[in-house]
């Protein structure tokens, strides 16, 4: 039996305020912005284009994510703050911690699909969290081997699906900008989880 969509939503929000989440926010899925120009920046410009799985050229082109987004009805951007991800902490830590926090929001989303996944929505699908995966410190496509280690858990980012994640933020209401200092506080991170 499907789980009503009401008490799935709050209990996605939970299981996402509980790991580190500041918002969880219905998006229209016209409101998604799909973009070529977006994997031009993983391309010139990202240490990890083409040593990923989970990033460009093996990530989703962007035409074929605009056909996935038109096989979904319900979107959810999932917020981030610094200030709640790395609370106390000073910049030399944070550069240390980044990955193991990208890993543990990552490993949280999962938690959150399976969940929906679980409760009968078997489309359930959410974007990775900001930039390359970081499961593995060399990932297996480096040895010119194309099955993940963790493919049950790794998932392509936003950006490196072709969507403008700007756009879509501005286009929900919320606020991202351009990181210009290392002002942790200020910096904010999203994801998109999709249901049908």
């Amino acid at each position: 039996m499907v789980k009503s969509i009401s008490i799935l939503e709050d209990e996605i929000t939970e299981m996402a305020l509980n790991t580190g989440a500041y918002i969880v926010s219905p998006i229209n899925l016209e409101d998604v912005v799909v973009a070529n120009w977006v994997r031009l920046k993983c391309q010139y410009g990202c240490p990890s284009y083409g040593k990923k799985l989970s990033c460009p050229p093996y990530s989703s082109t962007p035409e074929d994510t605009r056909k996935v987004l038109s096989e979904y009805s319900k979107a959810y951007l999932i917020g981030y703050k610094g200030s709640t991800l790395f609370n106390g902490k000073n910049k030399e830590d944070i550069q240390k911690l980044f990955p193991k926090v990208l890993k543990d929001v990552r490993n949280s989303l999962f938690e959150i699909e399976k969940h929906a996944f679980l409760s009968g929505y078997y489309k359930s699908f959410v974007y990775g969290f900001c930039g390359p995966c970081t499961y593995c410190e060399t990932c297996v496509v480096e040895d010119q081997i194309f099955t993940c280690k963790y493919a049950a858990e790794s998932r392509p980012s936003m950006e490196a699906s072709g969507i403008d994640v700007f756009k879509t933020v501005e286009n929900a209401g919320l606020k991202l900008e351009v990181q210009k200092d290392a002002n942790h506080e200020d910096l904010r991170m999203y994801t998109l989880l999709l249901l049908e």
